[in-house]
C-alpha cells in the first residue's frame, strides 16, 4: 500500500511533465513569495532511555531501555517495512530569498524492544504486580506483557521552524534544479499510548505529553519548477515529561529520547507572490 502510493505520485510527475515543461518563466523556487508543500515517509532510531512510571501503587524506573519504531523489530535497512507507517508533512513559505518559515507534522512510533535486559528500580505496593513487591533494584528481563509503552499511533510532533534552501544548479529552461537545505523546528508532542502493566493493557490513552526539537539537512531534486523529490535526515530530542497512561490521570510516565530519522518526500511548489519575479538573478 505504501509503495503503491509513492509509485502513483511518481507516475503523476511523469504524466504532467509535458504540461509543466511548457512554462516559460524561470522563477526561483527558493525566492521570496514561493510556497511549498510535501508529504513523506520516515523511519526512526532512538537512543536508550530511562522510563519513569508512576501510579497509585508503584513508583519505578526502567533504566537503559531500548526503544524501536516498529513492533516487529525490523531494522532501518527495511525502510518501507513495519505495520505502523510513519508519515511526515510540511508546509513552507519563503519570507525572503532562500529562507522559509515552515509548519510541520512528523509521526514517530515507539515500542519497547521485547525480551531485553534492563535495570528495574523502584517500589511496588503489595499486590501491585504479580512478580515484584516492595523495594526493587535489580536487572530483569523486560517483556512487553509486563511493561510496555506502545505509541503505535505515534508521537505526533507538531512544529514550527525555519529552513534555508540553496539552489546549487538549475538548467537553462528550468526543467531541473538541485537544492541543498537545512533547518530547525520545535513544538508540542501529542501522543496516543497503549500502556501495558502486568498483563493488562490500557488502550488509546491520549495526552499532550511534552515538547520536541529537531534539526534537519537534505537535498531536493526539482522538476519543471513545480514538483520535487526530497531526501532528508532529521535528528533531535523528544522530551515526554507527562505521558498520560490511564484515562483518569492516576498513572503517568516520563521519558526523554534522542532520535535520528531518515525520510523521503514528494512535494510541489506554488509561486504565491508576485515578488518572486527574478528568474535571472544569480544564486549565491
Amino acid at each position: 500500500m505504501k509503495i503503491n502510493l509513492f509509485l502513483s505520485l511518481i507516475f503523476l510527475i511523469v504524466v504532467y511533465q509535458p504540461v509543466l515543461g511548457q512554462r516559460k518563466s524561470k522563477l526561483n523556487t527558493n525566492g521570496q513569495g514561493a510556497l511549498f508543500a510535501q508529504v513523506g515517509y520516515n523511519r526512526s532510531a532512538y537512543s536508550n532511555s530511562t522510563i519513569a512510571l508512576n501510579g497509585n501503587k508503584y513508583d519505578l524506573k526502567l533504566n537503559n531501555t531500548s526503544i524501536q519504531d516498529n513492533e516487529e523489530g525490523k531494522g532501518m535497512g527495511e525502510f518501507f517495512s513495519g505495520s505502523s507507517p510513519q508519515i511526515s508533512l510540511k508546509l513552507g513559505y519563503f519570507i525572503k530569498p532562500r529562507w522559509a518559515i515552515t509548519l510541520g507534522f512528523d509521526r514517530y512510533n515507539t515500542y519497547f524492544k521485547n525480551k531485553q535486559t534492563i535495570g528495574l528500580e523502584g517500589t511496588f505496593a503489595p499486590g501491585a504486580h504479580s512478580n515484584y513487591s516492595g523495594t526493587v533494584n535489580e536487572n530483569v528481563l523486560l517483556t512487553r506483557d509486563q511493561f510496555n509503552i506502545a505509541q503505535s499511533r505515534g508521537i505526533n510532533f507538531f512544529s514550527i521552524g525555519v529552513q534555508r534552501n540553496d539552489q546549487i544548479h538549475k538548467t537553462r529552461k528550468s526543467e531541473f534544479s538541485f537544492h541543498t537545505l537545512y533547518g530547525i523546528q520545535a513544538g508540542p508532542l501529542l501522543t496516543q499510548v497503549d500502556y501495558t502493566f502486568d498483563g493488562y493493557t490500557a488502550p488509546s490513552v491520549s495526552s499532550l505529553s511534552g515538547m520536541g526539537a529537531a534539526a534537519n539537512i537534505g537535498v531536493r531534486f526539482e522538476f519543471f519548477q513545480h514538483l520535487y523529490l526530497q531526501l532528508e535526515l532529521d535528528g533531535g530530542i523528544l522530551v515526554q515529561n507527562n505521558i498520560k497512561l490511564s484515562d483518569d490521570g492516576s498513572t503517568n510516565g516520563e521519558q526523554v529520547v534522542g532520535f535520528i530519522s531518515p525520510s523521503v518526500h514528494l512535494g510541489f511548489n506554488v509561486f504565491a507572490s508576485s515578488k518572486n519575479n527574478c528568474g535571472t538573478c544569480p544564486q549565491w
